[in-house]
Formats: C-alpha cells, sequence, structure tokens
C-alpha cells in the first residue's frame, strides 16, 4: 500500500460544515513526522502562543519540557512513550506539557488551562506549517525520575511536534493507522 501527502490530507484534513480559521481548517494530528530541525525563531513563537492562554484566576498553571532530536533528553522521553506511540521518535521536538495543580474557588482548572495553553501551541504551530500530536500513553514515574522534572509539575501529555514526513517511507502499519477516517460527531451543542 502507498499514499501521499495528499492522500493523507484528503483523508484527515477536517471538513468543516462552516468557516473557521485556517488552522483548524488543516490541522489534523499525524503520526508520520520529517525529522527536519524546526529554527529556534519558530519553536520561540509556539511557546510563546501557549504562554498568551487564557486561565482561571490567571494562574498560567501549566510548564513544558521540550527537546530536539539528537539530545539525551530527547532519547529520555522516548524511552517513556508507549508502544504504540514510538513513531513519534521521528518528530524533530518532543515536548512534555504540565499542569501545576491550583485551586481557587470552588472550581480547579489547571488541566483546563494546560488544555488550552496547548492548542495555542498547536495551532500557532500549525500556523507556522508544523503539526503536532498529543499522546497521554507514557509511563510518568519514569518520565519525571529521568527528566528530574519539578514536584509541582504533572505531566499530562507529550506532543510530537515538526513537519510531516515522507509517505512514500512510512511504516506500512503506520500508514494505515494513518488512512483510517477521522469522523467528528454531528451532534456536540444544542442552542437552550
Amino acid at each position: 500500500m502507498k499514499a501521499t501527502k495528499e492522500d493523507i490530507f484528503k483523508i484527515r484534513k477536517p471538513q468543516p460544515r462552516y468557516s473557521v480559521i485556517k488552522e483548524i481548517e488543516e490541522r489534523f494530528s499525524p503520526r508520520h513526522f520529517s525529522s527536519q530541525p524546526i529554527p529556534e525563531k519558530d519553536i520561540s513563537s509556539i511557546f510563546e502562543a501557549a504562554r498568551w492562554t487564557p486561565s482561571g484566576w490567571n494562574f498560567q498553571p501549566w510548564y513544558f519540557y521540550w527537546a530536539k532530536k539528537g539530545e539525551q533528553s530527547f532519547e529520555k522521553i522516548v524511552s517513556c512513550l508507549g508502544e504504540y506511540n514510538r513513531y513519534a521518535e521521528k518528530a524533530p521536538i518532543l515536548v512534555v506539557a504540565c499542569f501545576i495543580e491550583k485551586v481557587k474557588g470552588r472550581k480547579a482548572y489547571f488541566r483546563h488551562d494546560l488544555g488550552a495553553a496547548v492548542m495555542s501551541l498547536t495551532l500557532q504551530a500549525q500556523h507556522l506549517g508544523y503539526y503536532t500530536r498529543q499522546m497521554g500513553e507514557f509511563d510518568e514515574k519514569k518520565l519525571i525520575k529521568l527528566l528530574n522534572i519539578e514536584k509541582a509539575h504533572n505531566p499530562f501529555v507529550i506532543i510530537a511536534l515538526g513537519k510531516l514526513g515522507d509517505y512514500a517511507v512510512i511504516d506500512q502499519s503506520l500508514l494505515k493507522r494513518e488512512l483510517d477516517p477521522r469522523p467528528r460527531k454531528e451532534d456536540f451543542a444544542k442552542k437552550i
């Protein structure tokens, strides 16, 4: 079985019913990345978008650890991924997104706020021509120990970040997963 980027786009790109911004219209979460390095200015821009995410009580309860392919810390992150997510080792950047548990009043917003910051990061990356894939399957205890993550930082998701890979050289089992359509539920909002 063979596929091109165009084949993947046809299957994986959203098909919005209504007009949305380009970054949402073109966003999908690939499993096949190019190892092409990301310039420092783009990395800074991506994290700056996350920094300016709104948060409950302005706590900004997120923290990101990141590493470049070829660095020892990158290999440590890869070693903590579940087998299902090992494709991420091809990406040029891996990010560990952590929440900082802070509560004020009756509601705890920290997980929501981290999710919003990750979406800001994702949309900025998409704007710059990069893709992200978030992964929740990893050995959290091992990751904390290997990266010496601060006690207050709770790893919640690992994000692969980079350009799309060349689908002419993708592993066939991974290609099968990439060719799986991504339907969206129709019933998700109701005017009351």
